[in-house]
């Protein structure tokens, strides 16, 4: 058996994923109490600032139900009373997903087909981290573990088989992927000068840094900025009225600042252009009103590209993995049935070996008690040893045959319950 329940950012405010969220040290200390409260029952923990997940199962206890599940984890922030009322009062904003569901949902987490951004690339190491701290905390077991290594294998597919993980469609991650690397064989030998120090400066300085790019200047009008941006990614800083000595050595440039006007013009960039000894420049012009004039994208070797020229590439890649959406559900799916199946397999291997080994524990005692009334010779103890083993084997052979030859079909857990609870298994 295996289930989810949790939230995330479709289904629940910030305010209510902030009520639920844990950090590393927090998700140890849930998944200590989870130990505690429920030593036969794994579990998992996923917690980022879009969700928050709790994966558990069992191949033979009875699951908690999904309101003590997460009052179970979320008593390590609050008393039981205020996170059985929190759990009461968001059962809303809640969702859970049992066996196959639970399974497929996994997978396309993992895969980033169920997050706020189609194939953003950094859930699948984020549900890494989950899986190795819930493994460290020694709360996964065969269920689990099969069930995290099949969905990292899911992702892959799904990035190897789809177009889904190679779509950029942010603005930033475009601008690197999508024009700066068809223009530069690598980045780690270019100069990176970044004008303005703001979140898009910031964002798309994060995906150059993820390409190599380690060359990094930035100039603002307020040097404190600078200087905030620049500790971050270990750059130099130059001065304002310093910027175009630093555009005559760089390679490649973002303009990200809230200037009204063009802070790069075409007389600007003409007072340089010598120094550049005809070496290509790439510029990424991320502001509106536009920070360099359109007319320097026409000098020989410079490639300048616009807000608008980014955008355009955002929405093809967007409508290219929606179309890859489809594709990639199904390869989760069915991944999702054959993990199932294997899950079945092996309930179905487990309650057939009970079965045996229960019906032959009773074979043995009457035949020992038999034995010891008659007090038969050994030739005769061989032959009703013999009679009974043929008994037991007979007598196990349909049902046995029956659990073997079903665990793939959909019927299997409704079949193995029955016979657990037939057999007392």
């Amino acid at each position: 058996m295996i289930r989810i329940v949790g939230l995330n950012s479709r289904t629940a405010s910030i305010e209510a994923r902030e009520l639920f969220s844990f950090d590393a040290a927090g998700a140890e200390k849930a998944l200590a109490a989870w130990r505690a409260a429920f030593p036969n029952v794994e579990a998992a923990l996923l917690s980022t600032c879009n969700r928050t997940e709790l994966y558990f199962a069992s191949e033979k206890t009875e699951l908690p139900n999904d309101a003590t599940a997460l009052t179970t984890i979320l008593s390590v922030k609050m008393p039981e009373t205020d996170a059985e009322t929190l759990v009461v009062e968001r059962a809303d904003a809640l969702h859970s997903f049992g066996e196959q569901d639970a399974a497929a949902h996994l997978f396309a987490v993992a895969s980033s087909l169920d997050s706020m951004i189609l194939g953003e690339p950094q859930i699948l190491s984020q549900t890494k981290r989950a899986y190795e701290l819930s493994a460290k905390a020694q709360t996964t077991g065969p269920i689990l573990n099969a069930a995290f290594q099949k969905a990292f294998k899911t992702a892959k597919r799904v990035s190897v088989e789809t177009e889904v993980f190679k779509r950029r469609v942010s603005v930033p991650s475009v601008a690197v992927v999508d024009f700066a690397l068809n223009i530069f064989e690598r980045l780690t030998d270019k100069k990176t000068l970044a004008l303005g120090a703001g979140e898009m400066a910031e964002e798309t300085l994060k995906y150059l840094a993820d390409y190599g790019a380690r060359s990094v200047v930035v100039s603002n009008r307020s040097r404190d900025k600078a200087e905030k941006l620049a500790a971050v990614w270990n750059a130099t800083v130059v001065d304002w009225d310093a910027r175009f000595d630093a555009l005559a050595d760089a390679d490649l440039v973002i303009a990200a600042t809230g200037a009204q006007e063009p802070v790069v013009k075409l007389d600007d960039y003409r007072r340089i252009e010598a120094r550049r000894r005809g070496r290509p420049l790439f510029i990424l012009d991320l502001s509106l009103p536009r920070n360099v004039e359109p007319s320097v994208g026409d000098r020989p070797n410079v490639y300048l590209y616009s807000i608008d020229d980014l955008e355009a590439a955002c929405v093809r890649n967007r409508e290219i993995r929606d179309r890859e959406l489809p594709k990639a559900l199904r390869l989760v799916d069915e991944e999702a049935a054959r993990f199932m199946s294997e899950i079945e397999s092996r309930r179905s291997i487990d309650a057939i070996r009970k079965l045996r080994d229960g019906w032959n524990e009773i074979k043995e005692a009457e035949v020992e008690r038999l034995l010891r009334k008659i007090g038969a010779d050994p030739e005769t103890q061989g032959e009703i040893r013999y009679a009974f083993d043929r008994l037991v084997n007979k007598l196990l052979h349909s049902p046995t045959t029956t659990l073997r030859t079903d665990a793939q079909s959909p019927s299997a857990p409704a079949l193995l319950d029955a016979a657990r609870r037939l057999f007392r298994l």
